[in-house]
């Protein structure tokens, strides 16, 4: 039985936005009742608009979501995002913008950011649950127009393997990877969203290919997030490192 088929959403389908190109997934997931509670441990549901995660086992991983609209991502996008950690690491000094794939698109923070610093951004995420969460935030920022809109015009997702790209039909200046970390890395202080996210997905099994392929579709560089302390991917070692004080990002030069 996969992740999703544990899930029931706490919605009618007629709440569903049309302009969802996951309606059809969430359409499919059965409605919460007393019966789904028996076999289901996640639920999905629209909070203050927003569609959410919660685990109903567990009353501390509740709403979670993909949110562009919150005050601490509004701090983030005052900030020079070329003095940023993750624009130094895209090699952002120059003023030419990047088309850059984000292979592992995830909740799509960073795919946000790199968009509202001027980038063409692809996303792809390969979980239609989590791609069902990123449309939504996508939607949100979209409809609450000015600055927000015009970032997300910036930002194409697409629910698909990025293993399973051509790399011959899809070139780009720079492929951002964020591998989900092996379940038990982290502890009990690691965000609510990723904990519940690691105990939904199965993390990356094959990060030689991930990178490789990485490489293949990256004509500038590949930029890898890891834990401060994780070993390189692949145990391949990087051109270069930009350090923080919880992670770093390695950079490939192909």
């Amino acid at each position: 039985m996969s992740a999703e088929s544990l899930i029931a959403r706490n919605f009618a389908c007629a709440e569903i936005p049309q302009q969802l190109r996951s309606k059809p997934f969430l359409a499919a997931l059965p409605e919460l009742t007393v019966a789904a509670e028996e076999y289901c441990d996640y639920c999905l549901s629209y909070t203050n608009g927003a569609l959410s995660l919660d685990a109903l086992k567990d009353k501390a991983l509740t709403g979670v979501c993909s949110n562009f609209l919150t005050p601490a991502m509004q701090r983030r996008l005052r900030q020079p995002f070329k003095q940023q950690l993750l624009g130094k690491a895209l090699g952002m000094k120059a003023q030419r913008k990047q088309r850059i794939l984000d292979a592992t698109a995830g909740l799509g923070t960073d795919a946000f950011l790199m968009a509202a610093s001027g980038c063409e951004v692809t996303a792809i995420e390969r979980s239609p649950l989590v791609f069902a969460l990123l449309e939504d935030a996508l939607l949100r920022a979209q409809l609450t127009g000015g600055s927000f809109a015009v970032i997300a015009s910036r930002l194409t997702l697409q629910q698909d393997d990025f293993l399973c790209l051509d790399a011959r039909q899809h070139q780009f200046d720079t492929v951002y990877l964020d591998p989900m970390f092996p379940t038990g890395r982290r502890k009990a202080s690691a965000k609510k969203a990723m904990t519940l996210l690691q105990q939904l997905l199965p993390a990356e099994d094959c990060p030689e290919q991930l990178l490789s392929h990485g490489l293949e579709c990256a004509n500038k560089r590949v930029v890898v997030k890891r834990g401060r302390r994780s070993p390189p991917l692949a145990a391949r070692e990087p051109s270069l490192q930009c350090r923080g004080s919880t992670n770093r990002f390695d950079v490939y030069l192909p």
